[in-house]
């Protein structure tokens, strides 16, 4: 089974709970029985923004003095996210954003500050230009790491999403590569194992900027939302994702990672969320105080990349950037055609569906209908 493989796995186990120990824990929690919950979660999953019952969980709309109606209205199930998005963008662009060769070279063309990839790992007969060595089997791979020793090395899958079959080489011999997480493994293993049949780019690992370094434990990214209007860009949602423990990526599907939802234009943060069958707001970081109310550094320069890097992809009107704080600045490490809808709500702790919103996707074509209508829009 390949690491991406093991990694849906455990996406899927994380994200999944039965249906009726959903019912059981927002009967307990609300202090109401099963019977009313369920109606009124099916009157949420009727309705226009077509919540699921996880949903409804995680984003605590089952305590119904925590959110009035119209802010419980504004939560907008990730089930539609595919739907609305091909009604929005042009997909004939989603390649160029969702395949990390393309996607650099364009955002490396439009001088928005990128990863350097110094290796592409593909056994496939596809020539990929400025993206470092090619490397098409083990034996390649050993020499390319035995010529750098000390270095490290953060791979991932070209057309890769979520950080499925993501790895970090923390340092290699002459027999063995030592991955962060697993066990040591030969070359020949690695490329059977691990990589399977996906291709990879290979990057130096990156570092977060030191005010950050203390919350997270590898590197951090802002998810910024964005919406490409006639006006311009606009950003309605933004969040950090910060890696704990022992995690690798800062995906929130991670076991203990945290996301904090962040104030668009002075780049505070306003939140700190931990996923679990309910998303836990919490006071501070567990461990250390002081990211709540932290200004992130560079948000000025933040604001400035991502819009370079938005425009770059306009005919993608919905769409997401992953951006890294270094110590010599924002980096973009990738860009989403789309990016779903759990993550700013989940992170902030508010709906996304707002005025705003509505009548971007509106204008775009988005026709919201209940559940009950036969087409979706």
């Amino acid at each position: 089974m390949s690491l991406a493989t093991l990694d849906q796995t455990a996406y899927q186990s994380a994200r999944d709970s039965s249906f009726q120990d959903l019912l059981v824990y927002a009967a307990k929690k609300s202090g109401r029985s099963v019977l009313q919950v369920l109606r009124d979660y099916r009157q949420l999953a009727k309705s226009e923004t077509r919540i699921n019952l996880v949903e409804y969980v995680r984003f605590g709309l089952y305590d119904i003095a925590r959110h009035d109606q119209a802010e419980r209205a504004r939560f907008l199930s990730n089930d539609l996210h595919w739907p609305i998005v091909n009604v929005v963008n042009n997909r004939g662009w989603y390649s160029a954003a969702e395949d990390k060769a393309l996607a650099s070279t364009l955002l490396g063309a439009a001088g928005v500050p990128i990863p350097e990839t110094v290796a592409v790992l593909d056994p496939s007969q596809r020539l990929y230009h400025g993206m470092g060595e090619r490397i098409s089997d083990a034996n390649q791979l050993r020499a390319f790491l035995l010529a750098r020793p000390g270095q490290q090395f953060f791979g991932k899958i070209v057309d890769g999403m979520v950080s499925f079959g993501a790895f970090r080489i923390e340092h290699a011999d002459a027999e063995m590569i030592h991955c962060a997480g697993q066990e040591p493994m030969s070359y020949d293993d690695f490329a059977e194992q691990t990589l399977a049949k996906n291709a990879y780019v290979l990057q130096p690992v990156l570092h977060n900027h030191a005010a950050l370094q203390p919350y997270a434990s590898a590197l951090a990214t802002v998810r910024m939302v964005n919406l490409l209007t006639n006006d311009g860009l606009r950003v309605p949602m933004a969040a950090i994702k910060l890696p704990q423990g022992d995690n690798i990526a800062d995906a929130f599907w991670r076991p203990g990672n945290l996301a904090c939802g962040i104030d668009v234009p002075t780049g505070r943060i306003r939140t700190v969320a931990r996923r679990g069958i309910e998303v836990e707001f919490l006071e501070d970081h567990p461990d250390r105080p002081g990211l709540m109310g932290m200004e992130l550094p560079f948000w000025k320069e933040l604001l400035e990349i991502n819009e370079r890097a938005a425009r770059s992809f306009a005919p993608v009107r919905y769409q997401s950037t992953d951006i890294a704080i270094t110590a010599d600045g924002p980096v973009v490490v990738e860009i989403n055609a789309g990016g779903g809808f759990d993550l700013p709500q989940y992170s902030n702790g508010r709906g996304m569906l707002t005025s705003e919103v509505r009548a971007f996707f509106e204008s775009c074509g988005v026709k919201f209908r209940p559940k009950k209508s036969l087409l979706p829009f």
